[in-house]
């Protein structure tokens, strides 16, 4: 809840330009999964996405990944990719799903070079327990009847307990109404 409160904030105080334009892709099997990593998809493509991808992954295949099954971290699905992607810089294999996010698995490597190849120059959290730093890449609020439908597709970064010495790095995908 903290977390989604954070995005929005971060959201509304976005200039209208500075915002990326992101891409539909009607097949989520055609979906490069490099350029969802790096929030260049929208909301509807993502949320196709994860429903192709299954909840316990049973779309893995179809998609060209391998669920990594026995995970140490019960919030994440992590996948093996068919062949290597490039994520800023770094090759990873693996990937993971967690809370509306693509996130990508990288080694051996510190989530402060990653905020920074992303441009992040303030991290939300850093400290010997966790790092997690978020850019916001695309914010739209818009009036729908009585409701506003408020889009935040942001660059994230984080560790997490379960995954000593790696970083995740990738794109969280909301909407949230209010």
């Amino acid at each position: 809840m903290v977390r989604a409160g954070i995005v929005m904030a971060a959201g509304t105080v976005m200039a209208a330009g500075t915002a990326q334009s992101q891409q539909r892709q009607h097949a989520p099997h055609k979906v490069d999964v490099a350029q969802m990593v790096a929030c260049k998809y929208d909301v509807p493509t993502f949320n196709d996405y994860a429903m192709a991808l299954g909840a316990s992954g049973e779309g893995a295949a179809a998609l060209g990944l391998t669920r990594i099954k026995d995970t140490p971290n019960p919030f994440m699905h992590e996948y093996q990719l068919a062949a290597p992607i490039d994520v800023l810089g770094w090759r990873t294999q693996r990937v993971a799903v967690a809370s509306g996010a693509l996130l990508a698995v990288l080694d051996q490597v510190k989530p402060q070079d990653v905020a920074q190849r992303l441009g992040i120059e303030e991290a939300l959290r850093d400290d010997d327990f966790k790092y997690m730093a978020m850019r916001v890449a695309h914010h739209t609020q818009e009036k729908v009847g009585s409701n506003t439908l408020n889009t935040v597709i942001s660059h994230e970064v984080s560790t997490v307990i379960t995954h000593p010495g790696q970083v995740l790095v990738g794109c969280s995908y909301r909407v949230n109404t209010y």
